[in-house]
């Protein structure tokens, strides 16, 4: 690509970790913007080299983790119940303030002439979703099963025993449909601003039949919305941010092979062959196909901190469609 070619749009999915601060055993609030800063010093040099449309979206796995702990933890105290889609939102709310907030600092050092604009986004799905007969996603606490049998009857929760370490909620984790607040996206990005939405996934909301909205309780996979909104808003590129520098063949395995460069019909013949694991690799594959089958041009799945040196070609995972 020469310099003076148009940038193509990007949607940098941000793995969850983005904020979280490693190996603190009580970390304060701070530490969250200067991992931050370290995360997101990319795409200010992104911006630098003339890349106009760039959106963010976040995960939220630590802190909404974090947010509905506490909200456990406190129950005897404070024994209102607030539901996991105001959770999910609450999450939104301070992440994006965190993202922007850095952002816009890192621009104003660099010279550079953007600013950052944070959306609380909900995200439809479908009210006969099979997630929701069928929970899977576990959040929260560990409990005893007496604990386990009292939620159960005090709250409604499904609990399930995980793993040996005791007995968890399990939530819906439907498919994403649509976006609320898409036309007003699209309207953020023509004026210029970098849009961040989407976060955690968004707030699952389900249609009535009167076209209002109502949260419901589960949590959208992230990367699964951020191929909606890659799709829904036109971009070129989809950048999925994690913990590791590329996606692995064989991954648990001494000889395992880091893919490189590769097509879309070749991913999904290895997601038919079940290479990649649940709740780990498999749904940011199955989102980066589904991104590709839309009309995507190209999905990097790369480090977290490694983002310009992915989008030069020098490392990640690179699919084609």
């Amino acid at each position: 690509m020469s310099p003076s070619s148009p940038r193509p749009g990007l949607l940098i999915s941000l793995g969850g970790n983005a904020l979280n601060v490693p190996d603190s055993p009580h970390p304060h609030q701070k530490e969250e913007f200067i991992v931050a800063r370290k995360s997101l010093e990319g795409v200010v040099t992104l911006l630098e080299r003339g890349y106009e449309k760039i959106v963010l979206c976040h995960g939220n796995g630590p802190q909404v983790g974090q947010i509905f702990m506490q909200q456990e933890l406190t129950r005897h105290e404070f024994p209102r119940q607030v539901t996991l889609d105001v959770c999910v939102a609450d999450s939104q709310g301070r992440i994006g303030y965190i993202i922007q907030n850095v952002l816009d600092n890192l621009c104003r050092e660099r010279g550079v002439d953007r600013k950052a604009f944070a959306v609380i986004t909900q995200v439809e799905v479908a009210n006969n979703d099979p997630a929701f007969t069928h929970p899977l996603k576990p959040i929260g606490l560990f409990y005893s099963q007496e604990e386990a049998e009292k939620l159960k009857k005090e709250n409604d929760w499904q609990m399930v025993e995980d793993s040996g370490r005791g007995y968890r909620r399990v939530v819906p984790s439907p498919q994403p449909l649509g976006l609320v607040e898409e036309e007003f996206f699209k309207t953020i990005l023509d004026q210029g601003y970098i849009l961040i939405g989407g976060g955690g996934g968004g707030i699952p909301v389900i249609r009535q039949v009167d076209g209002q909205f109502y949260g419901v309780e589960g949590v959208i996979d992230k990367d699964h919305t951020s191929a909606l909104m890659a799709t829904k808003l036109g971009l070129d590129i989809l950048v999925i941010l994690t913990s590791v520098e590329h996606v692995f063949l064989d991954f648990k395995s001494p000889s395992r092979k880091a893919i490189s460069r590769t097509t879309r019909v070749e991913m999904e013949n290895w997601l038919k062959h079940g290479e990649f694991a649940e709740g780990s690799m498999k749904p940011k594959v199955e989102a980066a196909l589904k991104f590709l089958d839309q009309g995507g041009q190209k999905v990097i799945i790369a480090h977290l901190f490694h983002l310009v040196p992915a989008l030069e070609g020098k490392t990640g995972t690179h699919i084609r469609g």
